[in-house]
């Protein structure tokens, strides 16, 4: 059984998630929620500063926007924990996977400092290659959602 998402005629969304994929997922999110509440240095690509010039707009934005984005990132986090084992989900469900995966995908990138010049060869240490195969894997579940989602077949 093969990881997989599909867009069905009724607008839902099929799931086929394997026992291996849904194990790592169900490990990793709980970690990113932990992060993102405790707002870890390595999450600052989900929290962008529209002002990096601007010192006092850009604490405005913070204070007016943070909250909700933090919220919104979590309420994503919590979607994928409540629907792991869902065989459908409904577009909302769907695009929460979308951000949830892209948000830990995000934060493994910044944690080994991936580029796009970044491969295998940069990351000496075992714990680098597994933190990269696991960064590369969640690329490829990223690229799934995002083809289901489009109705495209790249």
């Amino acid at each position: 059984m093969a990881l997989s998402f599909r867009r069905n005629g009724d607008g839902s969304f099929g799931v086929t998630l394997p026992i291996h994929d849904r194990s790592l997922l169900e490990a990793l999110v709980p970690q990113m929620r932990e992060l993102v509440e405790h707002h870890d240095p390595d999450t600052w690509r989900m929290f962008p500063n529209p002002y990096p010039k601007h010192e006092k707009a850009a604490d405005e934005y913070s204070e007016l926007i943070g909250d909700d984005l933090k919220n919104g990132h979590l309420a994503a986090l919590d979607t994928v924990m409540k629907t792991l084992d869902a065989k459908r989900l409904d577009e909302d469900q769907m695009i929460s996977w979308m951000q949830a995966v892209n948000h830990l995908r995000l934060f493994m990138g910044t944690r080994l400092g991936v580029t796009e010049e970044s491969d295998f060869d940069d990351f000496s240490t075992d714990e680098g290659l597994a933190l990269f195969e696991m960064y590369c894997y969640l690329g490829h579940v990223l690229e799934l959602i995002v083809q289901a989602v489009s109705g495209n077949d790249f």
